[in-house]
């Protein structure tokens, strides 16, 4: 026990005295570290310091050098560092995130989906009241046409439209006995007309772009008139005016064959274009014949100002009937106008359209003659209510085959995939009474080309 208390005193002792001696020598290396760190710092201030003088220097020099730009070239210098921004956020974004390739793989199964054509369908619904001079009022509605639409391109050089309908006759009181002309029998393309209510192909035809002509080949609606291309669903009345009916047929005049498209090319101020076309002449107008028809149309359009246009054309149609000895020909002229103030034509337009049709046909050893056009306006009131009117003559194929009719309508569009209009129709014969008509039209489409006007 004495030992031990006398060990551990010098013990002590020789801490202290170690203490006292590495003290001094730790404190004053503590102190050179702090020193050193402190003029660290003070020199990466300085350096900073300098890195923000240089910085405003240069920016004052670019900012002289801008001021002493043309305001043109300071607007390309602003425009360039927005693109070259733009482009390094966009490198950013595109940026991958991960380098591990087999997680970031992923199915391209879906986009298998850009073979497919787009595919559109329109459906129009009429209902109708009518008051014929002769007999008993009637109320009907049917389904009067669905088309379903196909559209692709083929490759970068052409492209294809295909067109299948399915339509009904509609009801207007007298519109029968105005289009049967006197002395005619009874025809294949009439036989055919009564037989409306299956599927059949409208349109399907292979058109090219990119050439210095336009081409195209198969069986389409023929550029003749104002409104043939268009769609019966898209046109400004129910029906087509009685001339392009009687003359035409009642879908228009539809045929197999090849269209030819020449360049446009401008005299003084109007722009001039010209088709032709060659088809076999299976349409109303031949009585179903199986020769060749030819068609020629002019047509120059001038630009009157900002808001207007005016636009002539004139048509050429020559064919021949079932009998090859029987020729049908047909001319015509028309004329359209357009007001629609620059920046408000969805609320305020004016259109003003015309077309005035010759025809002789052969029946046997007869030979006939018929004209007729029609006058229309249509105005819109805002963007979705549009008013039109339109007034008809015809003289049939015969004497005393004259008959008028005069056409209203009010337009209403619910949506761009909804139209709904409120049709009357006066139909006066030559030889009979006036005959009434009251038509409620419901346009429907769903798909890419809905309410197409071609």
């Amino acid at each position: 026990m004495t030992s031990r208390h006398r060990h551990v005193p010098w013990s002590a002792a020789v801490g202290l005295v170690l203490a006292w001696a590495l003290g001094p020598t730790a404190v004053h290396a503590q102190e050179t570290r702090s020193d050193s760190l402190e003029a660290r710092v003070v020199r990466l201030e300085t350096l900073v310091d300098s890195l923000l003088i240089e910085l405003r220097r240069l920016s004052a020099e670019r900012a002289e050098a801008v001021a002493d730009l043309p305001a043109e070239r300071v607007d390309e210098a602003a425009e360039l560092a927005a693109l070259r921004a733009a482009a390094e956020a966009a490198a950013e974004a595109a940026r991958p995130t991960t380098t591990d390739t087999v997680g970031a793989q992923e199915s391209r199964t879906r986009n298998l989906s850009v073979l497919n054509p787009e595919i559109s369908v329109t459906g129009d619904l009429v209902g109708s009241f009518s008051s014929p001079e002769e007999g008993d009022s009637q109320v009907t509605a049917v389904p009067r046409e669905f088309e379903f639409s196909f559209q692709s391109a083929l490759d970068p050089f052409s492209g294809t439209k295909i067109f299948v309908t399915r339509e009904e006759e509609i009801e207007i009181a007298g519109l029968e006995d105005v289009l049967a002309p006197a002395g005619a029998e009874e025809s294949e393309s009439d036989e055919s007309d009564e037989e409306h209510g299956g599927f059949e192909l409208e349109e399907a035809y292979v058109y090219w772009v990119g050439l210095p002509v336009g081409l195209k080949a198969g069986k389409f609606r023929h550029e003749i008139g104002l409104f043939n291309r268009w769609h019966t669903h898209a046109l400004f009345e129910v029906e087509r005016p009685l001339a392009t009916v009687a003359f035409l047929g009642e879908d228009g005049l539809i045929q197999t064959g090849a269209s030819l498209a020449l360049p446009s090319f401008g005299v003084g101020p109007a722009t001039q274009t010209a088709w032709f076309e060659v088809a076999v002449a299976d349409n109303a107008l031949f009585d179903g014949g199986t020769d060749f028809s030819y068609l020629g149309r002019v047509q120059s359009f001038l630009d009157l100002s900002p808001s207007t246009y005016l636009q002539f054309g004139a048509n050429g149609l020559f064919g021949r009937n079932d009998d090859v000895s029987l020729d049908s020909r047909l001319f015509s002229v028309d004329v359209a106008f357009r007001w629609a103030p620059p920046g408000r034509s969805l609320y305020r337009e004016l259109t003003l359209k015309g077309e005035w049709y010759w025809a002789e046909k052969d029946f046997g050893d007869i030979q006939r003659t018929g004209n007729g056009g029609y006058a229309q306006a249509n105005l819109r009131l805002d963007r979705r209510w549009i008013a039109g009117l339109r007034a008809d003559y015809l003289n049939n194929f015969g004497e005393e085959r004259s008959a008028f009719q005069l056409v209203p309508s009010l337009t209403w569009w619910q949506s761009e995939w909804l139209r709904l209009r409120l049709q009357y129709n006066f139909l006066k014969p030559e030889w009979a009474g006036g005959n009434h008509s009251l038509l409620l039209q419901t346009v429907w489409s769903i798909g890419p080309h809905r309410h197409e006007t071609y």
